[in-house]
């Protein structure tokens, strides 16, 4: 499924280890006592709707299960000691302050495997995730958006953690 190295930091990967044993424990333990129960109360399957969405969601356990597996299988961790203070790397935290609305936020710079936009994590393989690697602290960056142009300075640069 995935053919190429994905590069984790170790949150990441353990975030999806954890990921992997919730849905391996939803999908052989939970669902199965849950269709079985269904099976026994609901009469014809072909009507019964509780039987047909635990069957959907038991189809995406499994294509979850894969995906997990997939990742971890292909997952490269990141060494702690070569992220940077530096420069911006895969699991480099930022500030990043846009110059026009002078508005600034805290940032991750993950893999696509980790991202996760509430959190701040943002992807190497985005736009401005791509435009921002190697970048040092004071650096001003411009990136093409569809919806325009949006410039950015580099404030500060930490390691993960």
């Amino acid at each position: 499924m995935v053919s190429e190295t994905v590069f984790l930091t170790e949150e990441g990967f353990k975030r999806m280890q954890q990921e992997l044993e919730q849905a391996n424990q939803i999908l052989y333990e939970a669902l199965p006592q849950k269709l079985k129960h269904s099976k026994l109360s609901g009469g014809d399957l072909r009507e019964n709707k509780e039987y047909i969405y635990l069957q959907s969601e038991q189809q995406y356990y499994e294509r979850e299960v894969r995906r997990l597996t997939a990742v971890l299988e292909a997952a490269e961790i990141i060494p702690e000691d070569e992220i940077s203070g530096e420069e911006i790397v895969i699991g480099s935290s930022f500030i990043l302050q846009d110059l026009v609305s002078v508005e600034s936020g805290s940032f991750t710079l993950v893999s696509t495997a980790e991202v996760d936009l509430e959190k701040g994590k943002i992807s190497v393989a985005s736009p401005v995730g791509s435009a921002l690697l190697g970048r040092r602290k004071g650096d001003e960056l411009s990136v093409e958006l569809p919806g325009g142009t949006v410039r950015f300075v580099v404030l500060a640069i930490k390691k993960e953690r």
